[in-house]
């Protein structure tokens, strides 16, 4: 005699067919390519940055772009690992490179209200809706990307997940658009290029939620 739970089991798997589990390699190799793709589109577009093409680096110009870096990273590399859940799975290692990222805006501030800087001329404001239009542009081929790679995996916490999405597009493009933008200016660089990761790290805590619940 069949027991009534052994019933009930065979028709919930009756109809589930076996699904290839998500590489993490090949998830992580998507998210940069598609970053590697939107920083040649900038170069190609835009130009690169005359310092940068004849060799020179300004200091702040490395700090900030190599944070940006390092927080795109860390944050698709967290987003994959969202997408297959697992008991003990880490997903706080993005927040060491978000602390250390949000010194450029908190500089940037600092350096403005001690008058280091015109953030309110008419050329100032031009040139930052300029990256920050850009740089949210440079970000949305990541951003469709991981979104892409959650709705194929399971992620619990789609919250988290859109925020991250966000973060680490935002980050990846306008480190893109800092290949072109040759202003070394701290309030610039912390006003208007975080100002493109908060923009679309918001944009993907409102909108990618509703595209991967499961």
């Amino acid at each position: 005699m069949t027991h009534p739970s052994d019933a009930l089991i065979a028709s919930l798997v009756g109809n589930l067919q076996p699904v290839k589990p998500l590489s993490f390699a090949r998830g992580l190799g998507y998210a940069l390519a598609a970053a590697a793709f939107s920083a040649i589109a900038v170069v190609v577009l835009f130009g690169i940055r005359p310092d940068v093409l004849a060799g020179r680096f300004d200091p702040v110009f490395l700090i900030a772009t190599g944070l940006f870096l390092v927080l795109g990273i860390a944050s698709v590399v967290t987003v994959i690992v969202m997408s297959r859940p697992q008991i003990g799975s880490d997903h706080g290692g993005w927040v060491w490179a978000a602390a250390m990222a949000a010194l450029l805006p908190v500089a940037g501030l600092i350096v403005s209200f001690g008058g280091g800087s015109d953030i309110v001329s008419r050329d100032s404001i031009a040139h930052g809706l300029e990256c920050l239009m850009v740089g949210c542009g440079a970000s949305l081929l990541v951003f469709a990307m991981l979104v892409g790679w959650l709705r194929k995996g399971a992620p619990t916490a789609p919250d988290r997940a859109g925020l991250l999405t966000g973060i680490a597009a935002g980050s990846l493009g306008i480190f893109a658009f800092s290949l072109h933008c040759a202003d070394n200016d701290i309030v610039h660089i912390g006003l208007w290029h975080s100002g493109v990761v908060i923009l679309v790290a918001g944009l993907g805590r409102t909108l990618v939620p509703r595209l991967v619940r499961w």
